[in-house]
Formats: C-alpha cells, sequence, structure tokens
C-alpha cells in the first residue's frame, strides 16, 4: 500500500511540473560564456503604432528564473545584463505588468482587446529576432519566448579537445 502512495503523489507532482515553451524563436548559438545584455529597445504596438511598454524574464533550461525587467532599457523598453555560462537560455517577453517565476511562468499581460505587437529582442544591442504578442482575441499569445545557446568558452574547448587526444593515444 506504502508504494501505490508514493506512486500517485509522484504521478501527481509530475501531472503540475512546468515545461519548457512550446512556441519559440530559436536565435541559435550567440557567442561564448561571458556576459550578455538583452534589450527589446525598438518594440511597437503594431495595433496603433505606439512604442509598447514591455517586460522580459530569463531563465536557464532548467527552468530557474535569472532574471526579469520591465523599464530597465530605453524609454519603457526592457533590459537583462547578466553573464552566463554553456548552456540553453529562454527568454519570456510580454508587455507591462507581467508576473515571472521559476518553471518558465510569465503571467499578467495588460494587452487591450484587440492590442497586438512586435517584440524585438536584441543581444548586445544587435536586433536578434522579433515575434508579435497580443490579446488572445487577435490570435496572438500574450506571451513570446526566444530561445539562445552559449557555447563553452575558447579555452574550455581547448581543454575538452585536449582530452580527447589524450584518451586517443592511450588506446594505442
Amino acid at each position: 500500500m506504502k508504494t501505490i502512495i508514493t506512486i500517485a503523489a509522484i504521478t501527481a507532482m509530475a501531472g503540475t511540473a512546468a515545461a519548457q515553451p512550446t512556441v519559440f524563436l530559436d536565435l541559435g548559438v550567440i557567442g561564448g560564456e561571458g556576459n550578455y545584455t538583452f534589450d527589446t529597445n525598438g518594440s511597437f504596438m503594431t495595433s496603433s503604432g505606439f512604442d509598447m511598454d514591455t517586460e522580459l524574464g530569463l531563465w536557464d533550461n532548467a527552468g530557474m528564473l535569472l532574471g526579469n525587467d520591465d523599464d530597465g532599457g530605453d524609454g519603457l523598453w526592457s533590459l537583462i545584463n547578466i553573464d552566463l555560462t554553456a548552456g540553453m537560455y529562454w527568454l519570456g517577453g510580454s508587455e507591462f505588468n507581467s508576473d515571472f517565476a521559476d518553471g518558465w511562468a510569465m503571467t499578467g499581460s495588460q494587452f487591450e482587446p484587440g492590442e497586438f505587437g512586435e517584440i524585438n529582442m536584441n543581444i548586445n544591442t544587435v536586433f536578434a529576432g522579433s515575434q508579435t504578442a497580443g490579446n488572445l482575441d487577435t490570435g496572438y499569445e500574450p506571451v513570446v519566448w526566444f530561445k539562445v545557446t552559449v557555447v563553452p568558452a575558447p579555452a574550455s574547448l581547448a581543454l575538452l579537445g585536449l582530452g580527447g587526444l589524450v584518451a586517443t593515444r592511450r588506446r594505442r
């Protein structure tokens, strides 16, 4: 009986576990380990033509929220500046008054009925991609996702390569 309760509890917890975003724009490998700035400068409300008041969150590949910002960029745009190690990272963007939490949770968008806009993602001040977000009645999701990959630092890659050579020599 104890085993059945444990399995049932594990099954119940698995059903509520957060999952990685399934709809996202993959921006690919953005570089090696180091400092990165992600901002939403240039985002605008497509429905009105005005600048968009954005919010931005950053999660690691395990779903841990690493940072979020409302108005740290130019005007009402968002900005996150952070040191990243090798791995995959997720950026979630929406309009102001969003709430962020671990597990890739981002809610609370303030899109009014009929509103939608382009959320720009800039990496180290260079435009990397854009997605449309909006009120659900416009056919767009209120949150858009971007995925980026950071590769090991060049010195780390060299050590990995050297390890492969050493392993090859030992086999001979």
